[in-house]
């Protein structure tokens, strides 16, 4: 066994997959595999959704549109990021994406080049209606209806947004209704829309009335979707490392940089091949774009502190506390009532979008 690898067990991304087509009815699922499958890798994701039934696939990176032609998923792949770039376009066109048609210079361009080539792209329409990314405005009713009516080479198939805060409904159904006001615009025009779909993973979850034809699910699979509610879905993934080193120190010795921690009493402990660079304890949660977010997460940390909240990892059923802060690549840990030895196997959660430095194994 490797020192430290990341592990994956397929049956819960299977039950996790078998659950969200359960609450889709009929409603049609893209599965979502940006950023490598959400850090378990693109293409075994897509083979374990694909065994799942999900035969179509939403991404945002040239590069894995090439491995999974590479690998033989001939299915529908749409690109969710527009682009008006000649030479992704042609080779966008060589792979048979569905394109995201955001801008007038999209739709322009890649009606030209598939003329040239003597093809028929095929893409969605983005609107924005609050992300502030790829899209029309909804106020741009008129230009998207030139747009169809201009793009002879390019084949409609599909509308759809993405909601900016899924987890307040509020807002959510601010812009489902700007969304949809759009959509039932451009029907009054007489243009067929195709496939409308609105919902990411949280809104999937929360809001079963905004399914329309089809969602896109990606977080949801692996089981790390906060919507205050018990979806069911079980988290997968976790970091399994060995013991690589234990030892006593003397109460009043410090652990860690900084000499912060400093034990009460005579303690054992070991230490893990896991830190910072793998991804433990790498704080994801503070994008700081106005006073509150600043403010909320002042109060959490002044939280914690005052709580004396720690981390844990759990070796051989139980839970032992981590010593001092973690390091970049080592972390130590606290076995005094942990019966244990070198080479037995800590269980570390991490986020598998943050992993790094090691391999992900499918068991």
């Amino acid at each position: 066994m490797q020192l430290k690898h990341y592990v994956v067990e397929r049956l819960s991304v299977e039950k996790n997959l078998h659950l969200l087509k359960e609450k889709a009815g009929s409603t049609i699922l893209w599965g979502v595999i940006k950023a490598d499958g959400y850090g378990l890798g693109t293409i075994q994701m897509a083979r374990l959704m694909s065994e799942c039934g999900i035969d179509r696939f939403a991404v945002t990176d040239i590069a894995q549109i090439r491995l999974l032609r590479k690998n033989g998923f001939d299915c529908p792949i749409l690109m969710l990021e527009g682009t008006c770039n000649k030479a992704e376009i042609n080779e966008m066109l060589t792979l048979n994406v569905i394109f995201s048609v955001g801008t007038q210079a999209d739709a322009q361009t890649i009606n030209r080049l598939a003329s040239e080539r003597s093809l028929t792209a095929e893409a969605h329409i983005k609107i924005d209606t609050g992300m502030g990314r790829f899209g029309f405005l909804p106020e741009e009713a008129e230009l998207i209806r030139k747009i169809y009516a201009d793009s002879t080479d390019i084949s409609f198939t599909g509308i759809y947004t993405h909601f900016n805060n899924s987890a307040k409904a509020a807002p959510t159904e601010a812009q489902f209704k700007k969304f949809t006001d759009t959509v039932k615009k451009l029907h009054e025009f007489g243009i067929d829309t195709g496939m409308v779909h609105c919902c990411n993973s949280s809104a999937f979850l929360k809001y079963p009335q905004m399914h329309c034809d089809a969602a896109r699910i990606g977080s949801a699979i692996l089981g790390r979707v906060t919507v205050g509610e018990n979806t069911g879905l079980k988290r997968v993934g976790e970091c399994q490392a060995e013991i690589e080193e234990i030892r006593s120190i003397p109460a009043g010795h410090t652990v860690g940089y900084g000499a912060r921690c400093k034990v009460k009493r005579e303690t054992k402990i070991a230490v893990i091949p896991v830190g910072n660079f793998n991804g433990f304890a790498v704080d994801r949660g503070y994008d700081i774009w106005q006073l509150q977010d600043c403010i909320r997460g002042i109060a959490r940390y002044i939280k914690a502190f005052i709580k004396k909240k720690a981390l844990y990892v759990t070796v051989n059923d139980t839970p032992c506390r981590v010593l001092g802060h973690v390091g970049t690549v080592n972390t130590v840990i606290d076995i005094t009532d942990c019966d244990c030895h070198v080479g037995d196997i800590a269980h570390i959660n991490i986020n598998p979008l943050t992993i790094k430095g090691m391999d992900i194994d499918y068991i």
